[in-house]
């Protein structure tokens, strides 16, 4: 058996025998809907550009960062949702220290290196705009915002154990933390951990859940719309399908979800729900006054 095979099984009985904490994630529907890309973009370009049949994101960087890519930047960005969601800010706190940062977004010291936090970096320094796919002549429509309009971080990669003076902090933008507040979709942590090395796994089960959320009749598309959807840069759609069809096995093991590749397409059934926790309260949620502000 492989490792990462014997440590997925060792993940589910342990959980079967309530030895793993249960705990609660999220991710809002804009990062369901459009993955990341899952490796660096060649030449850094300016701006990353994904269509879907009913609308378009375009992201935009900062001009000494890179477009957010891979792993780390999915966990990052679970990571700032869970937290809008179940604290109901727009302020995350990062903490004191690079390591204690890394422990929070899920990852075990030493492991993770800086591009973690080179990751969180380019997340929260760009721009996001979504617009409907097809325009009306003569009228157009779209949003656009900041990821964060504030972030203080000083983590010493060397010496990760070095404390900063305070915490460190990043401020969402005021719009886009209320968009992750009213449409940020529940994950099961356990799931999200044991793929946070694989960009396809997280994006294929951040899919599911978020497709499946309110699901009350099977739907069924061609799976290369799937599989353009999720950003696989396989040539082939045969390895893409095998790889997807591994990773639906590990899912299940998790949660009974009904959804199959056949005939080169793919079907999803409502299915219990991806976490059966109890979710937080629908508090309001509370912005920080702007940097300036008494």
């Amino acid at each position: 058996m492989k490792r990462s095979e014997s440590n997925l099984l060792d993940l589910v009985v342990n959980k079967e025998l309530a030895e793993v904490k249960e705990e609660l994630g999220f991710s809002s529907n804009i990062f369901m809907v459009f993955g990341l890309p899952t490796r660096r973009l060649i030449e850094k370009p300016v701006f990353w550009y994904k269509e879907t049949s009913l609308c378009k994101l375009t992201m935009t960087r900062h001009q000494n960062y890179e477009i957010p890519y891979g792993c780390y930047a999915r966990m990052n960005q679970i990571f700032i949702d869970t937290e809008v969601k179940t604290k109901n800010t727009n302020v995350i706190d990062i903490g004191r220290s690079f390591t204690e940062y890394v422990r929070k977004v899920g990852y075990h010291k030493g492991r993770a290196n800086k591009a973690l936090l080179r990751q969180l970096i380019n997340y929260i320094t760009s721009v996001i705009r979504v617009e409907p796919g097809k325009s009306t002549p003569g009228h157009i429509m779209g949003i656009q915002t900041l990821v964060a309009k504030a972030w203080d971080i000083y983590f010493d990669i060397k010496n990760p154990e070095q404390l900063m003076l305070s915490k460190g902090q990043v401020i969402l933008d005021e719009s886009y933390a209320k968009y992750i507040h009213k449409h940020a979709v529940p994950l099961d942590m356990a799931v999200v951990r044991y793929f946070k090395r694989n960009p396809l796994a997280l994006d294929f089960y951040r899919f599911l859940a978020y497709r499946n959320n309110g699901l009350d009749k099977p739907i069924s598309f061609p799976d290369h719309l799937l599989f353009d959807q999720l950003g696989t840069e396989q040539e082939s759609d045969k390895v893409t399908r095998d790889r997807l069809r591994r990773i639906l096995k590990a899912i299940r093991l998790f949660w009974p979800v009904r959804a199959k590749f056949e005939d080169g397409y793919f079907e999803l059934q409502p299915s219990p729900p991806a976490v059966q926790h109890r979710l937080p309260s629908r508090k309001p949620l509370k912005i920080a006054p702007k940097p300036g502000d008494k």
